[in-house]
């Protein structure tokens, strides 16, 4: 198994691309910590990990809730090998840059931006006690080469990336390695609600693009793999920005 015996925390770990990475680095071996808002979901997934994970709500902008996550996981294991930065939001679909309100800008950049920001702060004395320890911040093609329906989110996915860059740059030398994560087209309800959202404004049958995106995109659970790969120690020589479909 790819991840036998190692510690993984996750963040927006309860759906989307953040629960298939958190089930398939469980079924790699991995004790996996799943945080997320949304304490329902993380139910339903603490239920799938068994003893092989451990949900936690936990709001990434909340300073507080954060340090106390990652106090959680030094009581419990005393150390930390990877952490996937995925949790996310979108807001201002498709809003021209004197329509998107400034309070949704904002709470995108809190959340996908300041939130891999603190998270890394405090996971970073857990994982200098692994052999092999690793960060992978989740950002997007479309922040980092493309448009996005999003200015917001847009704005989010390019900062992270710099972000995650520059702590790779930072972090090398103490052994740490950082990947930039930048998924595609991916079928999760959020790209889903973006796509509906585009047929109703161009007057389309809704069925018949989401229809279109389930036959097209991309899965959480092949992005999921790519992150277990990552976060392994054979992914040792892979540096940078890493794109999948």
């Amino acid at each position: 198994m790819l991840l036998e015996k190692k510690v993984i925390f996750i963040t927006g770990g309860a759906q989307g691309i953040g629960a298939a990475i958190a089930m398939t680095c469980a079924h790699e071996g991995a004790f996996v910590y799943a945080a997320d808002i949304h304490e329902k979901a993380g139910a339903l997934l603490a239920d799938e990990l068994g003893s092989r994970g451990f949900f936690m709500p936990v709001n990434v902008t909340d300073e507080a809730q954060v340090k106390a996550a990652f106090g959680h996981v030094r009581a419990r294991h005393g150390h930390l090998d990877g952490i996937v930065c995925a949790a996310g939001i979108f807001r201002g679909a498709f809003e021209a840059v004197d329509q998107l309100a400034l309070d949704d800008f904002d709470a995108v950049q809190a959340v996908n931006v300041r939130g891999v920001l603190l998270c890394v702060r405090y996971a970073l004395p857990l994982l200098r006690t692994s052999t092999q320890p690793v960060i992978i911040v989740v950002a997007s093609g479309a922040g980092v080469v493309g448009p996005s329906a999003s200015l917001a989110y847009a704005a989010s996915k390019g900062a992270a990336n710099g972000l995650s860059l520059t702590l790779a740059a930072q972090l090398e030398p103490q052994g740490i390695r950082v990947n930039t994560l930048s998924p595609g087209n991916i079928l999760t309800e959020l790209k889903l609600s973006v796509e509906r959202e585009n047929a109703r404004r161009k007057g389309i049958p809704e069925e018949e693009v989401v229809a279109q995106a389930r036959r097209a995109y991309g899965t959480p659970e092949g992005v999921a793999q790519v992150a277990a790969f990552l976060l392994s120690d054979s992914a040792d020589y892979v540096r940078g920005t890493v794109f999948t479909r």
